[in-house]
């Protein structure tokens, strides 16, 4: 499948890859398991980091700049793997969704990388990734639809 970065966000930040994988799975409501390495990981996790040395966090630090590079204010809009790793170091858990999911986010919290899965069939080529643009919205997960605004005096690049 070709997929591509955008020229603004390739220019928001310059280190920006995509990896992809693609498998065949079979969804499941939910998997003991998995959520015991979960429970692990989140206990381990809470146990040796704090949420103010967030910011040390390599991958973190890049997400935010590339936040102040497209005119967001990074302490309001944050990256998923902060988002969620500022969920689990506040005692507040991890929503049990799906395997997949589950998985997603477990590896999100294993390197600190935003983790995504899609539908391949309902996916049409060519892909760019790229910022969301004023007017334009998108489904999130729990929180219905999310409008995509380019903050006054913010110039896209």
């Amino acid at each position: 499948m070709n997929i591509s970065i955008s020229k603004e966000l390739k220019t928001a930040a310059p280190n920006l890859c995509l990896g992809c994988v693609s498998a065949v799975v079979k969804v499941q409501k939910a998997n003991d398991d998995l959520w015991t390495v979960i429970d692990k990981h989140i206990q381990h996790l809470t146990s040796t980091m704090r949420l103010e040395c967030l910011g040390s966090i390599q991958q973190i630090s890049v997400m935010r700049d590339a936040y102040k590079n497209l005119g967001k204010d990074p302490s309001r809009y944050r990256g998923s793997a902060e988002a969620l790793l500022r969920r689990m170091l506040g005692g507040k858990g991890m929503y049990k969704i799906d395997t997949v999911v589950d998985i997603n986010n477990l590896v999100s919290l294993k390197t600190f990388h935003p983790v995504g899965s899609y539908d391949l069939e309902k996916i049409k080529a060519p892909l760019t990734f790229r910022a969301g643009l004023t007017g334009e919205s998108y489904k999130g997960h729990r929180q219905g639809n999310n409008q995509c605004r380019t903050p006054s005096g913010v110039r896209r690049l």
